[in-house]
């Protein structure tokens, strides 16, 4: 933590020093990598554009400071009704927690301020809470919705042989209702992040990997934000990239639907637009794209189409799920 805050301070120190010359300026990096920083982008005071953003940038840094050197946490809403003059809306208050984390070459969940999260769960799994609370999805009725700060949580508990990920909750919500644990007949944990995953979503799945030893599957839909989101599991979020440490799961392996699936869909799927072609170019540009990966973008470009999940939900359960993952049919 003392280093933490020696960093906090730092940025402190250098506002106050240009505040001696009449510049009320902080310089957050737009992206960073480790100790590569590409180019700044400069919020000030001085300038009516950024005002407000600087404000609510000076808000974060001195919450942040209080956190790390009193102890505690605080939710991205309970900031925001702290002081709604000032920040005027939550979004606000997220975006200066993202550049805050880029000043600091951190991850949300390090600052002490935290969102409300978005992951759910199903399946063998408990959580055991470091205030001794138990948070158990196989005895709980419904899906259990994963605790905003996974630091939290001291150990994690299942007999489980694996993870399963899906992109949606529509088709998380569809595998329980068609009793997918009693139909595969092996005990794994079902998780979605809704989309694409929150912080504290791809840290439990990094956990279950790591300090469980099970293998991890994700299904998602057939077109380049599928794939992303898939991406954002695996290698971490680009609008993160300056810290993915804990949060990311390499080894992640990609079930479905893929790409070169789709001319077995027939009449489900639907022709790409123009935001799908940037997308698929986009990732296509990222050094660090699997080959396999890359060969299944190719796909999309070449045949133009796309396919949700929802297009062979009737046989998931009984035939797809179970056929990729014991015949190994991954990427």
């Amino acid at each position: 933590m003392g280093e933490f805050v020696e960093n906090i301070e730092r940025i402190a120190l250098e506002l106050l020093s240009n505040l001696v010359h009449g510049n009320a300026t902080l310089s957050v990096p737009r992206n960073s990598s480790g100790n590569v920083i590409s180019e700044y982008r400069r919020v000030s005071y001085n300038n009516r554009g950024s005002r407000h953003s600087f404000c609510v940038l000076i808000y974060m840094i001195s919450r942040v400071h209080r956190l790390q050197v009193r102890g505690g946490s605080f939710t991205v809403r309970g900031l925001y009704y702290d002081n709604p003059l000032l920040v005027r809306s939550q979004s606000r208050i997220a975006e200066a927690r993202l550049d805050v984390c880029r000043m600091l070459s951190t991850s949300p969940l390090s600052l002490g301020i935290l969102a409300a999260s978005k992951g759910l769960v199903a399946g063998d799994l408990r959580l055991l809470m470091t205030n001794g609370d138990v948070l158990d999805s196989s005895l709980y009725g419904g899906p259990l919705t994963l605790p905003t700060d996974p630091e939290k949580i001291d150990r994690i508990e299942t007999q489980a042989e694996f993870v399963l990920i899906v992109e949606k909750e529509s088709v998380f919500e569809s595998l329980l209702s068609r009793n997918v644990f009693g139909t595969f007949k092996r005990r794994f944990i079902l998780i979605t992040g809704k989309g694409y995953p929150d912080c504290c979503t791809r840290r439990i799945v990094h956990r279950l990997t790591e300090e469980n030893q099970l293998e991890a599957y994700i299904l998602v839909d057939a077109d380049p934000f599928g794939v992303e989101i898939m991406l954002v599991y695996r290698h971490g979020s680009q609008s993160m990239s300056f810290s993915s440490q804990g949060l990311t799961t390499p080894a992640l392996r990609w079930i479905g639907l893929h790409p070169s699936e789709i001319p077995a869909l027939g009449t489900g799927a639907v022709a790409l637009v123009a935001g799908d072609n940037k997308k698929i170019n986009d990732l296509l540009a990222r050094h660090n794209l699997e080959p396999g990966v890359r060969q299944e973008l190719r796909m999309l470009q070449d045949v133009q189409l796309k396919a949700e999940i929802e297009s062979v939900i009737d046989f998931l359960t009984d035939d797809y799920i179970p056929n990729k993952i014991n015949r190994n049919l991954f990427l």
